[in-house]
């Protein structure tokens, strides 16, 4: 399908590809850069967010002299050959940070670390300067707010830290505890706080994350370079296509301090309850046994009656791992 791009001055609802267009106009992102499927002239393969599906529609943004001027959407089949054609250049990257004040999601986990250090290779190449954007999501652990400070003081990268203006705690008494399928607590503790963040830098900017293909089915489907509707810049993951060796290997070879939290198979700096398996609050209950049971009582006060541990269908609540743990011991 070809949908032909009207130069207006007003943007409308039809015209979603307009600041895709002005943040993808000036950079020649060699990246993106694919022969479309539908008219077969070169452009630029985009994606956007929309509500439902999982995996977001493909779109090829055709640019001249810095104006979208014909925007195709390829077939199913024709996606998923698009897809498999977009890379992550390094020259595309110095470019992205030379384009305006550079901001990396900084969990603390090993992706966004990686990440880390790698763009601040890349930005001293470049002259650059990075800011690490901590989300203290209220329902992390206060050891991974405080390594995040250590690995930026390490690294001499300015740390900002932003939170949700209503906590956790608070939140999950109103909505009960997040699952698959109801997880308010992204929108609310991670998004929220870093639009609300970003909306105070008026300077063109780009925000870069540690999302890789190699985490999951549908995230090998992403396009690592795209417009973020919320934070209204460029959402970059430099390290997309990178294996779990590449990360470690990176990280091994800074001497950069490690700490209990790494020894957790995942993100310690939310335990709202979405993704986390008994593995996981087990190992809590190791590093952190007063946030443990901070997280028993939000079960039993939990008013939805959702647990945040289910084996073969069943509940198993977090008071019983407890039990079994101090027996064993």
């Amino acid at each position: 399908m070809i949908i032909q791009y009207e130069n207006k001055k007003k943007s409308t609802n039809k015209e979603w590809w307009r600041p895709i267009g002005e943040a993808l106009g000036g950079l020649s992102l060699k990246s993106l850069k694919v022969r479309c499927p539908v008219c077969q002239e070169t452009g630029l393969a985009v994606t956007r967010w929309v509500k439902g599906p999982t995996l977001k529609p493909v779109y090829i943004l055709h640019i001249k002299r810095n104006e979208v001027t014909k925007v195709c959407e390829p077939d199913g089949k024709q996606s998923a050959t698009v897809r498999r054609k977009v890379a992550m250049l390094r020259g595309d990257i110095k470019r992205l940070l030379q384009s305006g004040k550079s901001f990396v999601l900084f969990s603390g986990g090993k992706d966004s670390l990686a990440t880390l250090l790698y763009l601040k290779r890349i930005a001293e190449e470049v002259e650059r300067d990075l800011t690490a954007l901590y989300v203290d999501t209220t329902a992390g652990l206060p050891e991974n707010t405080e390594y995040v400070r250590q690995i930026c003081h390490h690294l001499l990268v300015k740390l900002e830290i932003v939170t949700p203006k209503v906590d956790y705690f608070t939140l999950v008494k109103k909505w009960g505890i997040p699952s698959f399928g109801y997880r308010w607590c992204c929108r609310e503790l991670k998004i929220k706080p870093v639009k609300e963040y970003l909306d105070t830098v008026m300077e063109p900017k780009v925000v870069f994350d540690g999302i890789r293909a190699a985490e999951s089915n549908v995230r090998k489907h992403y396009i690592p370079i795209w417009y973020h509707p919320s934070f209204r810049c460029l959402s970059v993951s430099p390290i997309f296509y990178w294996s779990d060796n590449r990360v470690n290997s990176l990280i091994n070879s800074n001497g950069i301090p490690k700490t209990l939290l790494h020894s957790l198979p995942s993100s310690t700096e939310c335990w709202c309850g979405a993704y986390k398996t008994e593995t996981d609050f087990r190992k809590l209950y190791e590093l952190n046994v007063d946030f443990f049971y901070k997280l028993v009582e939000v079960e039993e006060q939990n008013q939805s009656g959702y647990s945040f541990i289910y084996k073969n269908g069943c509940k198993k609540p977090l008071r019983e791992i407890a039990r079994e743990i101090t027996t064993k011991s």
